[in-house]
C-alpha cells in the first residue's frame, strides 16, 4: 500500500472514533440535578383545590420543557386572573404530542394505571425561580379524593439525532385545612 493511502485510512479512523466518543458523551443542557420543584396543594371549596409552585432552574434550558401538575382524576387548570407579581402566568396552558409521550412513557414505567389526560404550560427558559399559583377541578361529574399529587418537569431536547429528554417528578406536599 502506498505510503497516502495509510495516512488517509488512519485519518478516517480517527474521524469516526472521535465522533462515535462525541456522540456517546452528549448531555442534555440542563439535567434533573438543575431543576428544584416544590409545591402545595389545599382543598379551596368542595370543587376546587389551589396548587402553589416554586421551581428553581440553576441553568438556561436550551430544549423545550412543559411543568405538569398531575393529581388523579383533576385537571382542567385555571390560573387567577388577579394581577399579582409574585407569580408568573404562562400565556397558555396544554399539551404537546411529544412532552405529553416522554411524561406517560416515564409513567407507564412507574404504575399501570391508565392516564387519560394532561395539561401543562412552560416556564421562561433562563436560569430562576418561578413561583405559580392555579386552581384544578375534578375531570368528571363526582370529585375523586385527592391522592398522589405529583408534579413533573419534561425536558425534551435532541442533539445530532440523540435523544436526551428526560422527566423528573416531585410530590405536592398536602394542606389539610378546608376554607368555606
Amino acid at each position: 500500500m502506498r505510503r497516502s493511502t495509510i495516512f488517509w485510512l488512519t485519518g478516517i479512523a480517527i474521524v469516526i472514533v472521535a465522533a462515535f466518543i462525541v456522540y456517546n458523551n452528549l448531555a442534555p443542557s440542563v439535567t434533573e440535578q438543575n431543576v428544584n420543584m416544590k409545591g402545595t396543594i389545599r382543598q379551596t371549596t368542595a370543587e376546587e383545590y389551589e396548587v402553589q409552585l416554586t421551581i428553581t432552574r440553576t441553568k438556561k434550558d436550551k430544549g423545550q420543557h412543559t411543568v405538569y401538575p398531575y393529581v388523579p382524576g383533576w385537571g382542567s387548570i385555571s390560573f387567577n386572573d388577579e394581577q399579582d407579581k409574585r407569580f408568573i402566568r404562562p400565556a397558555s396552558v396544554g399539551s404537546t404530542g411529544a412532552m405529553e409521550a416522554i411524561l406517560r412513557q416515564a409513567l407507564q414505567r412507574q404504575s399501570s394505571t391508565a392516564i387519560t389526560e394532561f395539561a401543562g404550560f412552560s416556564i421562561p427558559d433562563a436560569a430562576g425561580t418561578y413561583k405559580m399559583r392555579f386552581t384544578i377541578h375534578p375531570l368528571g361529574e363526582e370529585a375523586e379524593l385527592i391522592r398522589q399529587p405529583m408534579i413533573y418537569y419534561v425536558h425534551l431536547e435532541k442533539l445530532l439525532g440523540k435523544d436526551l429528554s428526560w422527566v423528573s417528578g416531585e410530590p405536592l406536599e398536602i394542606i389539610k385545612e378546608y376554607a368555606e
